[in-house]
């Protein structure tokens, strides 16, 4: 995965805020996740029009953080999200 990728949702996938986390579940495979706080943030930002790069900037700056600093936790929480199937493997 690059700088450049730019992740985005499987169609289908449904998510539910429950409690303190966002429930993910694709009926296609019947897999189910829960996100805690950072992977959601992550999660939101898979649109499709963010690259790995302006991901790890959104996320950074209300922090007061360099976006060098998130690069390993957001292509992680991408990653486990794409086996998960609830990312696509067919992004830029």
């Amino acid at each position: 995965m690059t700088a450049q990728t730019k992740p985005v949702r499987e169609p289908g996938v449904l998510h539910y805020q429950l409690f303190d986390e966002l429930v993910l579940y694709r009926a296609s495979t019947s897999q189910a996740a829960s996100l805690n706080e950072s992977a959601r943030a992550i999660w939101e930002l898979c649109d499709g029009t963010r690259t790995i790069e302006d991901i790890c900037l959104e996320l950074a700056n209300p922090l007061g953080l360099q976006p060098d600093l998130l690069r390993g936790d957001v292509c992680n929480g991408v990653s486990r999200l794409r086996e998960l199937g609830f990312l696509s493997r067919d992004d830029s």
